[in-house]
C-alpha cells in the first residue's frame, strides 16, 4: 500500500495524478497523446523507438533516466507509469531497480507496479539532499549493478532533470563511467537534453563536487571509484565524516544593483532529508549598508540561504537560493 504520507488530501487539481484506480487505465499508445508529452519534456530528449515514446534517457547501457510515471489525468502528459512498466520489462525483466527521488506528497507508489523493484531516496525539488542520502543511494545502485553485468538502474524525480540528474552524475562517478564530477556534469548536460542546460541548479551542481571530494579528501582514494566495490549490508568502510557545527554571524550579498536590493529579505533554513527547518528571518538589514544582515545560528551539515524581495503590492519573489554543507566550508 502507498505510505500514509503519500497521501494528498489538498484540492482535485493537486490530486491529478493520484487518484487513477488502476495504473492500467491510461492511453499509452495512443498517438495522438504523443505531441502533448513531447511538448511538456521541452528539451529533454527522449526515447522514440521500438513503439515507444517516452521522456526517457539511456546515461549509460545500465544507467536510466526518465520523468515521473505518471498515473491518473497526470499521464496523458508525462510519462504513462504503464509504459515506464512496459519498457522496462520488456528490455530489462527482472533485472532493473526504479529509484524515485520525489518526496511531495502522492509522488510515491506502490512497489509493487514495478514488481516490488522501488527504492526511494526523496528529497525536496530544486533542492540537494543531504549527504548520506548521496552516499545510500550511490552504494546501493553500485551493489545492484555488481550483482549481475546485465542490471540496470533507472531514476527518476519530477521531470527527469534536476534532482535525478544530481543522483545521475553521482552514480555516473560511483561506477567510474566518469572520473571527475566536472566530467560527469558536462556528460550529462550533453546527453539528457538538446541544448547542454541540464543540470542548470548551481546548488545541485556543487553537491556533485561535494560527493567527489568525499572519495577524494576524506576516504583518500584517487585512482577509479568505480573499482572500489560497494558496501555489503553491514559494513561500513565508508562512513560520512562528522560534519561541524558553524556559526553564522552575518550574511552580505554582492553583485546585485539597488533596485534589486530594496525590500529584500534572508531566511536561512538547517537542511533535513524533507523539510528544512527555518532558522533566521530577517526582515530590514541591520547595517547602514543595504545588502548586509547580522545573523547569530548555528547550522551542521545542509543548510540553505534564501534571499527574495518582498514587495509592497505583488507576490513574493525568490532573488536566490543557496545550498551548502558545512563539512566544506573554509573554515
Amino acid at each position: 500500500m502507498i505510505a500514509h504520507e503519500d497521501i494528498d488530501d489538498g484540492r482535485i487539481t493537486s490530486k491529478c495524478h493520484k487518484v487513477c484506480c488502476c495504473t492500467m487505465c491510461c492511453f499509452p499508445c495512443n498517438t495522438l497523446l504523443w505531441p502533448c508529452r513531447k511538448a511538456v519534456s521541452r528539451k529533454k530528449n527522449r526515447f522514440e523507438k521500438e513503439g515507444f515514446s517516452l521522456d526517457l534517457v539511456y546515461m549509460t547501457n545500465r544507467i536510466i533516466i526518465h520523468g515521473f510515471p505518471a498515473a491518473g489525468i497526470e499521464h496523458i502528459y508525462r510519462n504513462p507509469r504503464s509504459e515506464v512498466l512496459r519498457f522496462l520489462d520488456t528490455r530489462h525483466l527482472n533485472k532493473y531497480i526504479v529509484y524515485n527521488f520525489c518526496c511531495e506528497p502522492g509522488r510515491g507508489y506502490d512497489p509493487k507496479v514495478f514488481h516490488g523493484n522501488v527504492h526511494r531516496y526523496p528529497f525536496k525539488d530544486h533542492c540537494t539532499p543531504p549527504l548520506e542520502t548521496m552516499c545510500a543511494f550511490a552504494n546501493d545502485a553500485k551493489l545492484h549493478l555488481e550483482q549481475a553485468d546485465d542490471n540496470v538502474v533507472s531514476m527518476h524525480c519530477k521531470a527527469g532533470k534536476g534532482r535525478a540528474g544530481l543522483m545521475c552524475c553521482v552514480a555516473l562517478l560511483r561506477t567510474g563511467f566518469k572520473q571527475s564530477a566536472i566530467d560527469a556534469m558536462d556528460y550529462y548536460d550533453q546527453k539528457r537534453v538538446s541544448n547542454q542546460r541540464g543540470l542548470t541548479v548551481q546548488s545541485q551542481r556543487k553537491f556533485v563536487i561535494f560527493y567527489e571530494l568525499l572519495w577524494r579528501h576524506y576516504w583518500g582514494v584517487s585512482g577509479n571509484i568505480g573499482d572500489v566495490r560497494a558496501e555489503r549490508p553491514g559494513e561500513n568502510r565508508f562512513p560520512v565524516p562528522e560534519q561541524p557545527e558553524v556559526q553564522i554571524i552575518g550574511v552580505e550579498v554582492l553583485g546585485l544593483w539597488s533596485k534589486v536590493l530594496s525590500n529584500l529579505q534572508i531566511k536561512i533554513f538547517q537542511g533535513t532529508n524533507f523539510l528544512p527547518v527555518l532558522l533566521v528571518k530577517k526582515g530590514i538589514p541591520d547595517e547602514k549598508d543595504v545588502n548586509k544582515w547580522h545573523c547569530d545560528c548555528k547550522v551542521k551539515g545542509n543548510f540553505k540561504i534564501y534571499l527574495f524581495r518582498n514587495p509592497l503590492i505583488g507576490k513574493k519573489k525568490k532573488v536566490m537560493e543557496l545550498w551548502h554543507n558545512t563539512l566544506f566550508l573554509d573554515m
